[in-house]
């Protein structure tokens, strides 16, 4: 196991749950790792001498994570920031995207995801954990392990067509398989479409296997 001697810092107001973090960060190598249990202590640590990486909790006294990160951000720092949390809410998600947070990890982690998670910040991605991937009523697609983000989620029945054109089908194709008309079909292809942010289905789907959506 590799020795990492940058400076972590982990703050959450359960010390039982920054210390579980702590370990599973020192299985992945980390010896320098500091834990506080609120936003202001890390801002304050932060002036003293900044991390090379920060793990917020969402929900904080004095402090909460977002509220924390968007003073990081608006202070100069550009450290990673991982966003712990027992929520899948997607407006905790996307809140914490847009504020500059490059991670967004569920509670119940472990140790392999965290360093996913980290290689994917290495890589110049975001990464969302696979268990707040699937949020809200209706189980809609909000985001990826990837550089790519979705502002808006992808219903049930768009990843299932999504998924279907990558496998190559055609839209008459998957008409017939989920029991659609055609138009239908090609409703919902337009409405990912927008989406995505692109025009063509074949740029479409190239997009949605490179970034993992399938």
């Amino acid at each position: 196991m590799e020795i990492k001697t940058e400076l972590v810092f982990i703050a959450d107001d359960h010390i039982m749950v920054a210390q579980g973090i702590s370990s599973l960060l020192q299985q992945l190598g980390y010896t320098e790792i500091r834990i506080f249990t609120n936003g202001e202590e890390v801002l304050k640590a932060c002036h003293a001498k900044a991390p090379s990486m920060v793990f917020l909790d969402i929900y904080m006294p004095e402090g909460d994570g977002i509220s924390t990160l968007r003073k990081l951000r608006n202070s100069g720092y550009t450290m990673p920031v991982i966003m712990l949390s027992m929520t899948a809410d997607k407006k905790y998600i996307d809140t914490s995207m847009e504020a500059g947070a490059n991670a967004y990890l569920h509670k119940s982690c472990d140790a392999n995801e965290i360093g996913r998670a980290i290689y994917a910040i290495e890589q110049q991605k975001k990464y969302i954990s696979d268990t707040v991937n699937y949020v809200n009523t209706s189980t809609v697609k909000v985001s990826i392990n990837s550089e790519y983000y979705l502002k808006e989620a992808l219903t049930k029945r768009e990843v299932e067509i999504l998924t279907l054109y990558c496998d190559g089908l055609s839209t008459e194709e998957i008409a017939r398989k989920l029991f659609l008309s055609s138009a239908t079909v090609d409703t919902h292809k337009k409405k990912i479409m927008q989406k995505f942010g692109v025009s063509t289905l074949s740029k479409l789907v190239a997009v949605a296997i490179k970034n993992y959506f399938v």
